[in-house]
């Protein structure tokens, strides 16, 4: 490990230091408005907090996530984990812009700022068709999606559809080029999980087999061909590796909205992270990273449900 990298270790185990603990958590489910939540928010190091509106809390949260996008680009030094994780929020913003482009609309405001492609950048480039600047996976994507609009089937799923396998495919060639074995784990699982609540949203939304087959993501575990025998018979699982027959089940348990399954596919994925922590690589940059991401997401909930005027007892379970 380079002498940079152990500098940057260092200065995130004093940022570790600083992140929201249950208290300060507390804290904030007990606050009864928006605007004293914000003022907490800013006596804890939330910049914009102080002079934003009211009710503004989407643009705090969203200006904290770009000031820890950034502090990760200074201080992650492997240069293909940084790509994974800020492929992410290329791809948000890639979304958010082709949906504007569409409708006539200015992006920017939807965007990532620290994002590794510059919004404004982004959006002159999908505005003139011209994606010679963008990963060969996102370029495809995007002629793909021009065509497809072309032909007059125009959806904001199509968007979705044709970046997130993009996405992947990007995030498969990032993560086989690190050398941190946490992220080829994270992929593998993010790609199984990813296959598995597909296959139930698909048939919720009484979609063909056809559909679901040209939506199965490649690099995980779990084969193809298992994938489709379980759309046609869930006992088929007794195919799966052992550590996704749990997530299955859950997923048959909870099929309607599939909200336990998605919170436990986030803490499980957060454990390759956390767990095992190779303290001579930028393993713990990126966990304090996702820590942090961690809290804005945790701290969005508490400021929903005090913005919805929900009850006490209902804020104090989202920090359960």
């Amino acid at each position: 490990m380079n002498d940079n990298q152990l500098y940057a270790n260092g200065r995130v185990a004093v940022l570790s230091s600083k992140l929201f603990s249950q208290d300060k958590f507390l804290r904030l489910s007990d606050c009864n408005t928006v605007a004293e939540a914000l003022k907490l928010l800013a006596e804890n190091g939330y910049a914009n907090a102080i002079t934003a509106e009211s009710d503004d809390y989407e643009t705090v949260l969203r200006d904290e996530l770009d000031a820890a996008l950034a502090l990760l680009k200074e201080l992650c030094y492997d240069v293909n984990a940084l790509n994974f994780v800020l492929s992410k929020y290329d791809y948000l913003n890639a979304k958010a812009l082709m949906k504007c482009k569409y409708m006539r609309v200015d992006g920017i405001s939807y965007c990532y700022g620290e994002a590794s492609v510059a919004p404004q950048d982004m959006q002159r480039a999908i505005v003139s068709d011209d994606y010679s600047d963008f990963t060969k996976n996102m370029a495809e994507a995007c002629d793909a999606i021009d065509s497809v609009y072309a032909e007059g089937k125009r959806s904001p799923q199509i968007i979705d559809v044709y970046l997130d396998r993009a996405m992947y495919a990007d995030l498969r060639v990032y993560a086989k080029k690190s050398s941190l074995k946490a992220l080829k784990d994270m992929y593998a699982f993010d790609v199984d999980t990813t296959n598995l609540t597909l296959l139930y949203r698909v048939k919720k939304a009484n979609l063909s087999a056809e559909v679901f087959a040209d939506s199965i993501l490649e690099g995980g575990e779990i084969s193809r061909e298992t994938l489709l025998k379980l759309w046609d018979n869930e006992q088929y699982c007794v195919d799966l590796p052992s550590r996704y027959k749990s997530f299955f089940e859950l997923c048959k348990a909870d099929n309607a909205d599939l909200s336990r399954a998605e919170e436990e596919r986030k803490a499980e994925t957060f454990k390759f992270i956390t767990d095992n922590a190779d303290l001579l690589s930028v393993q713990p940059v990126l966990e304090y990273f996702y820590k942090k991401v961690n809290e804005i997401e945790k701290v969005r909930r508490l400021l929903i449900g005090v913005k919805n005027g929900a009850d006490k007892d209902s804020l104090k379970d989202i920090l359960k």
